[in-house]
């Protein structure tokens, strides 16, 4: 909960209904995210890109990953890595969008060093957007555009690091 935008634990009934207003909400597109943790897939997580804007040609990125698997900083980096090569691919290439975008508590320096490495930018700092145990929050801002992402995607760096149990992009 620490680092969700959202107030309260989700309920049965609340879930319910989300889900039922994602099926006719074409503003958000939402995958779910296995990996092969014993000698089957198993749900890890879920991503996206959500608050989709077609007229301007915007998403921004959604990501939530097991807890455990958080707490792996590999396992985690590979995780998200993944999860933004995905994104990214079906974001500017699928949906046509010009700029992906995140919001990110400035606290998860982790998160923040992924995502500069991916190759998302900075543009800016939210001062004290979000209240939680008893202090402010800023938020950062990263986004990455379609022109950035036509030069990053071809990048040897992708092929490196095995995405998604392939190891070419």
């Amino acid at each position: 909960m620490k680092v969700l935008r959202q107030c309260a634990p989700l309920t049965d009934f609340h879930q319910k209904k989300w889900y039922a207003h994602l099926k006719e909400d074409k503003s958000q597109v939402l995958f779910a995210i296995k990996a092969k943790t014993t000698k089957k897939l198993d749900f890890i997580g879920y991503c996206g890109i959500t608050n989709i804007d077609f007229k301007n040609r915007r998403g921004e990125i959604s990501f939530l990953v097991n807890p455990i698997r958080v707490k792996k900083k590999e396992i985690y980096k590979k995780d998200f890595l993944a999860v933004l090569y995905m994104l990214c691919k079906y974001g500017f290439e699928e949906l046509n969008l010009n700029k992906i975008f995140t919001e990110t508590f400035d606290f998860r320096k982790k998160h923040i060093k992924i995502l500069e490495k991916f190759g998302f930018r900075k543009e800016g700092e939210l001062r004290e957007q979000y209240f939680g145990d008893g202090k402010c929050f800023n938020s950062i801002i990263h986004s990455l555009l379609a022109l950035e992402w036509d030069l990053l995607k071809n990048k040897n760096y992708f092929q490196k690091v095995k995405l998604l149990g392939r190891s070419k992009s």
